[in-house]
């Protein structure tokens, strides 16, 4: 069975190579970035906060869920769900799952980005072009038999401001609270992503592709050079001339190949 995720594909897509560490050796770094650390504790918090739970904004984190709560009009969404795990047939033996953050009751999903640049047109052109709109649209499209065109995404940035000198903790969290209310509509934000069904439809065919190419059992997972001078280094640089799988050092292996989802199928 092929399980794919818009973290795989997009794995996949920016270097095959990085995708055979990731998802067929099940490698990780024992190290975790600080970007995805206050990400995920970031989402932890709306989830409490959608759910109807107070928050205590003691961290970063938390400074920036308050911001959420003060400045995203969430309170006026008709919310169904919240972390909504999910699992679609998309041909015989290839699959397709993710994790929707929250869920509208007329069907529209909701997805939470933190950033560490402003949201403006340039970020959100970038975005609407990412897969993650693609394989969500496509997976509730198939569940509900007909085209969900529309998701929605809230953004917001981290703080550039650094802590000061003999600045306490206490301090500099308050001036991060202030940082926010500091033009908030340029810092955090919502909008819509729309795909047209003709879109979605081609998407599908592209998955099924891809599935069974890898149902097939791919013996090469080729380097892409291009995806080592963009961005920020990749995690796997250590290991992807020398790999020698008795060796490593630096990583440890998943218990499961996409260890963001619980497994929790409900639909």
């Amino acid at each position: 069975m092929i399980e794919l995720t818009a973290s795989k594909l997009r794995s996949f897509k920016s270097c095959p190579r990085k995708y055979f560490f990731e998802y067929v050796e099940k490698l990780k770094p024992l190290d975790t970035p600080e970007a995805l650390s206050i990400g995920s504790a970031y989402h932890a918090n709306l989830e409490k906060l959608l759910i109807g739970r107070d928050i205590e904004p003691t961290d970063l984190p938390g400074v920036m869920a308050e911001a959420f709560d003060k400045h995203i009009p969430w309170r006026d969404w008709d919310l169904y769900d919240v972390e909504r795990e999910f699992r679609v047939k998309l041909a015989p033996g290839i699959y397709l799952a993710g994790k929707i953050d929250a869920l509208l009751s007329d069907g529209t999903p909701i997805e939470h980005k933190s950033s560490g640049v402003k949201p403006d047109e340039k970020y959100r052109e970038r975005l609407f072009l990412d897969d993650q709109v693609s394989c969500y649209l496509t997976a509730l499209s198939l569940m509900h038999k007909d085209p969900v065109t529309h998701i929605v995404y809230t953004v917001c940035q981290k703080p550039t401001i650094r802590l000061k000198k003999d600045e306490s903790e206490a301090q500099f969290l308050e001036r991060q609270r202030m940082w926010y209310d500091d033009a908030p509509d340029e810092k955090i934000t919502h909008f819509t992503v729309v795909r047209a069904p003709g879109e979605i439809e081609d998407f599908y065919h592209e998955l099924v592709y891809l599935g069974r190419s890898l149902q097939q059992g791919r013996k090469i997972f080729y380097r892409n050079p291009s995806a080592c001078a963009i961005g920020a280094r990749c995690a796997y640089q250590s290991i992807c001339q020398e790999y020698d799988p008795e060796c490593l050092v630096g990583f440890v292996r998943k218990e499961r190949e996409s260890e963001e989802l619980n497994g929790n199928f409900e639909w």
